[in-house]
């Protein structure tokens, strides 16, 4: 450190902070939000921190300082974590599997009028009709006729009696037995999220298919009030509100995961986590059991959710080891705040 200028002395200090920032994230996927809400938070971050960490590293490697041995130790601790966040181009000869799924978060398809660009109902239904997809599962869904025609098989949870608000599982396959598990019952949940699940008869197979919606955060709408938080009291009070919202997520995760042990079935889990690979609501769902399609097959950065440069990714494809992960596609189009994910599968022999 004495051969140091003051400048990089400033930047070592930094590089330490983000660097120490950047383990506590590593733990905590396996500390539950309950025990310590705020610091939950850090979650959403980790990508920015292993970016930052990166930057850190090749900067000491240019000046050659062996101040890059910090960084560099950071990164291969969590080289796991890194897997989720980017991947490189897969390069394998597997091709699309036997059969495909799609999820999409669809915002309701712009019924709330949060775009001035038009019909997009339909500019959805083109790009799910170009997919093709044998099994569709939908967030914030709003009655679409020209969906509910084109699949046979169905299952559509509203919000109550009188709504046309809610969520779907489309399938060019039988259904039987559809459950919701209610989250709006509980006090601790909000009426926009839930989970549903069905069986699905795929040939002679029988699988349990999950559309889960978890908890929003409110994120975007929470920075976009506190204009990027200038006001420090508004700050505290979105960190305040996410971290609740991390608190929630992790009883709906709990009572989801209690329904995935008690399936007879394999299982296929598709959804809006409304959180990243890095949170424990990822981690007490997937649990070690299940493989993410991303991780498996994915490339690149792969954000699912539209918030400017920030890569965030919160829609996922878990899936049982029985099944072989074949492709993964992120689907980039500007018609919800999410875009649709596609994974092709076959069961392994």
């Amino acid at each position: 450190m004495k051969k140091l200028s003051w400048f990089d002395k400033l930047i070592f200090f930094l590089n330490s902070l983000l660097a120490i920032a950047l383990i506590v994230a590593y733990f905590l996927p396996y500390i539950p939000p309950k025990s310590y809400p705020l610091i939950s938070v850090l979650t959403l971050g980790v990508p920015i921190l292993i970016i930052a960490n990166l930057v850190f590293f090749l900067y000491w490697l240019l000046r050659m300082k062996r101040q890059m041995v910090l960084s560099l130790l950071i990164m291969i601790i969590g080289f796991g974590f890194a897997s989720k966040f980017y991947k490189w181009p897969f390069t394998g000869e597997d091709g699309a599997g036997q059969y495909s799924i799609m999820n999409y978060n669809v915002r309701m398809f712009n019924k709330s009028v949060w775009t001035e660009e038009e019909n997009i109902p339909e500019k959805i239904n083109a790009i799910i009709d170009e997919a093709d997809p044998d099994i569709l599962t939908i967030e914030e869904y709003y009655k679409n006729e020209y969906l509910e025609k084109k699949y046979p098989f169905k299952f559509i949870k509203y919000r109550s009696e009188r709504s046309s608000f809610g969520q779907a599982i489309f399938s060019k396959f039988p259904l039987i037995g559809k459950t919701s598990l209610d989250f709006n019952v509980d006090d601790f949940t909000g009426d926009n999220n839930n989970a549903i699940f069905t069986d699905v008869i795929i040939e002679e197979d029988t699988i349990r298919l999950y559309n889960i919606h978890f908890q929003s955060l409110k994120v975007t709408e929470d920075i976009q009030e506190v204009d990027n938080f200038k006001d420090k009291q508004e700050s505290k009070k979105v960190v305040k509100n996410i971290s609740s919202g991390f608190v929630r997520q992790q009883n709906q995760a709990e009572k989801v995961y209690q329904s995935i042990r008690e399936s007879a079935y394999p299982v296929i889990i598709s959804g809006d986590f409304n959180n990243t690979a890095f949170s424990h609501t990822y981690k007490h769902v997937r649990n070690d059991r299940f493989q993410d399609a991303f991780v498996k097959k994915g490339a690149g950065f792969s954000s699912t959710y539209n918030l400017n440069y920030f890569p965030l990714r919160i829609d996922f494809h878990l899936l049982d080891t029985v099944f072989e992960i074949n492709s993964y596609e992120r689907i980039k189009v500007p018609y919800s705040d999410h875009y649709p994910i596609l994974t092709t599968f076959s069961f392994k022999n």
